[in-house]
């Protein structure tokens, strides 16, 4: 983003903070995690159980731009679904993060929060200039992008909501999709200046990416889902 708030892609969020010990996500993590099935199997992504869990997170000094070392942030995870508000066929998941960076080592915070399609690996990261796949052949409703699985297609779309309160953060993430589809998968973890460097490269209108081909992939992520599995 432009500004020191970020809606979308990795957020600077101006917070007073201090230093943090590192710790595991979500009790009992190893023994509950399950893989995914799809992309995200053969990629092996697990997925952590909604609830309590440390995440990963980078601290910077606002005045001087220098980043002051990474923390782990507290954070709450909490993903449901529902039908009202929407159109008739589909439905809302919203994944809400509530993020406590007391523990952050500068003034700042950077971290990345989004959503993707577990079948597929498609990132919900798009230009408004995007609504189809480049090979497909439908084209979905305004703000909504078309996700193109083998000889299914389903149109969603992505809304970012931030509330903050001093080092207290609510990140909701909130997929619209149709009422049958179970794809939705979210994901958060730390976000870096290179990160966002590189993110500012690629160019959203000119095709749908995987998540594997965004700078917000790999080691420290958590992925979460509705059904935790």
């Amino acid at each position: 983003m432009k500004d020191k708030k970020r809606e979308r892609k990795g957020f600077v969020i101006l917070l007073l903070c201090a230093a943090v010990l590192l710790g595991a996500c979500g009790a009992g993590q190893g023994s509950q995690e399950k893989k995914t099935e799809g992309w995200s199997e053969k990629q092996g992504i697990v997925v952590t159980p909604q609830g309590d869990c440390q995440v990963e997170m980078g601290g910077y000094d606002t005045a001087s731009g220098e980043i002051t070392g990474d923390f782990m942030a507290d954070v709450h995870v909490a993903v449901s679904e529902t039908t009202e508000g929407v159109a008739d066929g589909y439905k809302k998941v919203s994944a809400v993060f509530a993020i406590d960076a007391g523990n952050c080592t500068g003034d700042g915070i950077l971290f990345w929060c989004s959503a993707f399609d577990r079948y597929t690996g498609t990132s919900f990261e798009f230009d408004s200039a995007v609504n189809e796949q480049l090979d497909g052949e439908h084209t979905a409703q305004d703000g909504f992008v078309t996700i193109q699985n083998g000889d299914e297609s389903y149109d969603v779309s992505v809304e970012f909501m931030t509330e903050e309160e001093g080092t207290h953060i609510i990140k909701t993430v909130a997929v619209t999709c149709p009422a049958d589809y179970e794809g939705a998968m979210f994901q958060i973890g730390k976000d870096s200046l290179e990160q966002m460097t590189a993110n500012s490269e690629i160019d959203y209108a000119a095709r749908l990416y995987t998540i594997d081909e965004l700078p917000y992939y790999g080691d420290g992520y958590l992925y979460f889902t509705v059904s935790d599995d």
